[in-house]
Formats: structure tokens, sequence, C-alpha cells
């Protein structure tokens, strides 16, 4: 009995190990992905209007790279932490990521709201990046067409359910970085999740800690 407990207690450590180091690893993907968008996009789009510049280059046509810069900037910065999220609720924060992959998938999006309660800004932030994630999986692995998207916020507990039509997950299937930085985010909000491969990658999650979930009177 001790044994197991052992065995148990030192599982449970290497998995925070492994979830702490794929979160670090996920940090700095993101960093030389941010790096990359103001170099290779930005940068590059400012060099042309500098020379665009020098060369008196008529009006109209400069203020249309000086718009498209300036969108660059609002693109990379609401990359990197959403605008207004403190006084935006979650599900118009959802429906605004929803939006940006409306092009790439059909998507069957529903949200079930029975609460006034307000989700903390730490839950908000946690799951607009789990969905991204899982947008960007649906994508890059599955290759999917559809995406159905579910969520139901109630006094007790925030569930979403969340599936493609994509390739799934292969048999023997070792969890790469996208699905550990949402295991390891789930665990920041004290939420439980599972998920499936069949005709497609099924994700169920659900958070129902109150002390993580919502606001506190106080705050």
């Amino acid at each position: 009995m001790y044994q197991q407990k052992v065995a148990h207690l030192e599982n449970e450590h290497r998995f925070k190990e492994s979830l702490r180091l794929s979160m670090l690893e996920s940090q700095e993907n993101e960093r030389a992905r941010i790096a990359h968008d103001l170099h290779d996009s930005l940068n590059g789009h400012l060099t042309a209007l500098q020379w665009s510049v020098d060369l008196d280059v008529e009006r109209p046509k400069l203020q249309d790279k000086i718009k498209f810069c300036i969108a660059e900037v609002r693109r990379i910065s609401h990359n990197l932490y959403p605008p207004l999220l403190e006084d935006t609720s979650l599900e118009t924060l959802i429906s605004h990521q929803v939006q940006h992959w409306i092009s790439r998938y059909e998507i069957d999006y529903y949200i079930d709201v029975r609460t006034q309660q307000s989700i903390s800004n730490h839950v908000k932030l946690h799951f607009l990046r789990i969905i991204q994630e899982l947008f960007v999986n649906s994508d890059k692995h599955g290759h999917a067409t559809r995406v159905r998207l579910h969520l139901r916020i109630t006094p007790a507990s925030l569930c979403m359910a969340y599936c493609d039509n994509g390739k799934g997950l292969p048999p023997g299937y070792q969890a790469g970085l996208g699905i550990k930085s949402i295991q390891n985010r789930m665990m920041m909000i004290a939420g439980q999740y599972k998920t499936k491969s069949y005709q497609g990658f099924q994700f169920i999650s659900i958070c129902s800690d109150n002390k993580h979930l919502y606001k506190q009177a106080h705050s």
C-alpha cells in the first residue's frame, strides 16, 4: 500500500514537471512567434513604408500602408492579451475568437448562460487560450472542416464541449505541446477535462471551483 502511494506521488510529480516544461516551451514558442510577426510582417511593411516616403509615393498609397501597419500592431497586441478583458464577458470574447476562424471552418457555436455572475479574468484568459489552441490543432493536425463548440455557464460551473470532423488522434498518441498546454491551463483553473478520438477529436471540460471561476465579491 505504501509503495503504491509512493509510486502514485512520483507519477503525479513527473506529470506536473512535464506540464511545467511544456508550458516553458510553449512560452518560448510564443515569443518566437511574436518575434517572427514583428520582424517578418510589421518590420517588413514599415521598411516598405520608409522606402515609399523616400521615393515620394502618392499620399493615398502611403495611407494604405500606414493603415495596414496599424492593423498589424493591433493584431499582434490582441494575440498577446485580449483587449477589454476586464469589461467583456467570456461569451463575447469567445464569439470574437469564433469569428476569426469562421472563414476556415463550418462552425456550430452555441452558448447557454444561466447566471449573472462575472467570470474571473484568470479563467477567461485561460479558456480563450484553450479554445484558440483547439482551433489551431483542428486545422494544423486534424485538417478539419467542421467544428462544434458548445458552452454552458451556470451558477455552479462552466462547461465546454468541443469536437471536430478531423483525423482525430492516432492510437498510442503522445500528447504534443498543444495538448500539454491545454492540460496545464485546465490545471491552473482547477478544471477537469477528457479527450476522445472517434470520427474526429473531442474535448470536454468542466470548471466548478467557484474560488477560481467567478470574480469574488470584494474584487
